[in-house]
């Protein structure tokens, strides 16, 4: 990076941020690797991690193997110098988790609670948030603050619901939670949020299509490693795209969505059981389960095929649907793609999400996590 023309102060944090992000994307590292890699003097380095462990940002670990002369001391962040919280709002409860500076979950709840637009529900909410944040981190000033992932398309600013049909949150707005939890507070759309958690600190994704599979269908585009929200933040929406004319119905008021046939939801109202009892008789191979777990695969291979038109990427099966979801199911919707000749030849990766249910609380919170450590 070409400094002339900066401050003396801009330079130094220019330095800082250096040194910070090689530690964090090494994990572990000596002073005299962070000179050599970064082709910095020691007395800068010395100087940078002087400032970073004053912050609290880096600690020292243990001392690496001799080499020969003076033992070199491992230098690593404070994994929790800073933590956010992300809560995921649903019609029947709230999930709550906790991330660090790494994503890591350091603790996560849920909270059961039918959902309603009044300021009692949202004084719940936020005070629940409130101790749940405490209970995990007692310091206010390492707390970076609270994401709200809910389901409906969010402002450019994260601070209204634009269109939030399923819990009627249209014109919801963050600061009706945001005025009882004493951090900053922020809205995100829950495919997207789920979406970011998946993708986090996985340089190995460039360009996907994140399905959320919850009782509610959504997605999310990622582009760039990137999530693509479009001119209207409307982009990835594929849950409303149309599988079948003048089909199932959809909250959305069309027919025959994505949505409508790959939901928990849609396929809760098919099974009659509860999940993992309709998963164990597939599993044993019970001909009636069978049959009709291949027909939500049938429909998911569909989407499939036509996100991978529009969009030559990767596809996430993320949300509460993604742990049931084995390689053999995998292989079976890249088989019905594949069937195809003109996707015949193509690479089709299909990729189990880490997080669950809970990846849209996670995700969140991420946000913040993100602007703390671009902050840095």
């Amino acid at each position: 990076m070409n400094t002339t023309g900066m401050t003396t102060i801009e330079v130094k944090k220019i330095n800082r941020s250096k040194v910070y992000r090689l530690i964090y994307a090494e994990r572990s590292i000596s002073k005299q690797e962070i000179a050599y890699k970064l082709n910095m003097g020691l007395t800068t380095v010395t100087q940078n991690l002087k400032a970073l462990e004053e912050g609290g940002w880096v600690c020292r670990g243990e001392y690496y193997e001799s080499t020969g002369g003076r033992k070199a001391q491992a230098i690593e962040i404070v994994r929790d110098a800073r933590v956010a919280v992300g809560v995921f709002i649903l019609k029947k409860k709230f999930i709550m988790a906790a991330v660090n500076l790494y994503g890591e979950v350091m603790q996560e709840t849920t909270v059961e609670k039918d959902f309603a637009p009044n300021g009692e529900y949202y004084k719940f909410l936020g005070r629940q948030a409130m101790l749940f944040a405490n209970a995990v981190e007692p310091d206010p000033d390492k707390i970076a603050g609270v994401g709200i992932a809910i389901q409906g398309v969010v402002s450019k600013d994260k601070g209204a619901v634009t269109y939030g049909k399923l819990l009627a949150l249209t014109d919801f707005k963050a600061s009706d939670i945001a005025q009882y939890i004493p951090y900053a507070c922020v809205l995100e759309h829950d495919s997207k949020a789920a979406a970011f958690a998946e993708i986090w600190n996985r340089a190995d994704i460039s360009d996907a299509v994140v399905l959320l599979v919850n009782k509610n269908l959504g997605s999310a585009l990622v582009i760039g490693n990137e999530i693509h929200s479009g001119k209207n933040m409307y982009s990835g929406t594929v849950e409303h795209m149309c599988l079948e004319p003048g089909g199932a119905p959809c909250y959305c008021g069309g027919r025959g969505c994505f949505e409508a046939y790959c939901s928990a939801e849609s396929l809760q109202r098919e099974m009659q059981m509860p999940f993992a009892t309709f998963f164990a008789l597939v599993r044993q191979g019970d001909e009636k389960s069978v049959a009709l777990w291949e027909n939500y695969l049938t429909k998911m291979a569909c989407a499939v095929r036509n996100i991978t038109t529009v969009m030559d990427a990767d596809i996430i099966i993320s949300g509460f649907l993604a742990p049931y979801f084995t390689k053999a199911d995998i292989e079976f919707i890249k088989g019905r793609v594949k069937a195809e000749p003109f996707f015949a030849n193509r690479e089709i990766e299909i990729i189990p999400g880490k997080f669950g249910e809970t990846a849209p609380a996670i995700g969140a919170a991420l946000r913040f996590i993100k602007t703390a450590v671009d902050g840095i």
